[in-house]
């Protein structure tokens, strides 16, 4: 297996992997800054686990070499993933994931400005299609956006762009240590804002599997550009709004227009087109 798969195929699973996260935090009913704590405390707890299970004595010494710039990458998702709970508390889940499906313009645009990775002609026209299938898929929702859900998860896109590329920026240090950093500054957002920290089990354990779900995801995610192009990695993200849609509709009666499975189906066969034709000019490069 060339690098190119390795990576297109690690990015894949990690957002597949993470797709039910909108839903179980939707199940978890209770306070945004409660479901943030203990959702953290979760999250850095899944991460260590990882470490310790993949580095054993040397997971401190992974966690150190992360650096500064590990630092600010797991300051910045912890911001990107508030916003994103704040999104779903103002929004329906549908609508958080349709703005976020534009993180592969966002983080092209921010891996051109501070990397000089200038993406191809054909990633360029793959978003294209890609907003084209998400547009139809909301086209038949009348029902409105909420302004400030809109914000929330304008927010997550911008700070994912930053944060997808300077995993790119160093990708020859592995930042999977830099979500223990997330999970905790998210955790410690959650203590200052939230009223109480107490939650009824069935809530916990919906928060629980969340923390797990996300401790797999991002690690998966956090490896992906050590392979390819930020902005490729971010290509999959529609992948997830299609299929975080399509839980929300099954397990919590979330429905969205008629279109979802018109404007899917595009997103999805754009995409696997388009990792595709990518991985075969991988392929004739070497």
């Amino acid at each position: 297996m060339n690098s190119h798969l390795k990576g297109l195929l690690i990015a894949f699973f990690g957002i597949v992997i993470l797709t039910p996260d909108a839903v179980l935090v939707r199940l978890a009913d209770s306070d945004s800054w409660t479901v943030l704590f203990w959702r953290g405390i979760f999250f850095a707890a899944g991460i260590i686990v990882i470490l310790l299970i993949t580095y054993r004595s040397k997971a401190v010494n992974e966690l150190i070499n992360i650096g500064k710039g590990g630092v600010l990458i797991g300051l910045l998702t912890a911001l990107g993933g508030t916003s994103f709970i704040l999104a779903i508390h103002y929004t329906s889940i549908a609508k958080t994931l349709v703005i976020i499906s534009i993180s592969p313009i966002m983080v092209a645009i921010v891996s051109l400005i501070m990397l000089k990775e200038k993406p191809a002609l054909y990633t360029w026209l793959s978003m294209i299609i890609v907003f084209i299938g998400i547009y139809i898929v909301m086209a038949g929702d009348k029902s409105g956006m909420n302004l400030m859900g809109n914000l929330f998860a304008l927010t997550s896109v911008i700070v994912g762009g930053f944060s997808f590329t300077l995993l790119r920026k160093y990708k020859n240090v592995n930042m999977v240590p830099a979500m223990a950093v997330n999970g905790v500054a998210i955790a410690l957002i959650g203590f200052v804002f939230a009223d109480s920290l107490v939650l009824s089990p069935q809530s916990l354990l919906y928060i629980l599997a969340s923390g797990i779900v996300l401790a797999v995801s991002f690690s998966l995610i956090t490896m992906a550009p050590q392979y390819i192009p930020a902005p490729e990695v971010a290509m999959f993200f529609p992948l997830g709004t299609v299929l975080g849609t399509l839980l929300a509709w099954i397990f919590i009666k979330e429905q969205p227009s008629s279109n979802a499975l018109i404007g899917g189906s595009i997103v999805i066969v754009t995409l696997f087109c388009h990792a595709w034709y990518s991985n075969k000019l991988a392929q004739n490069l070497k």
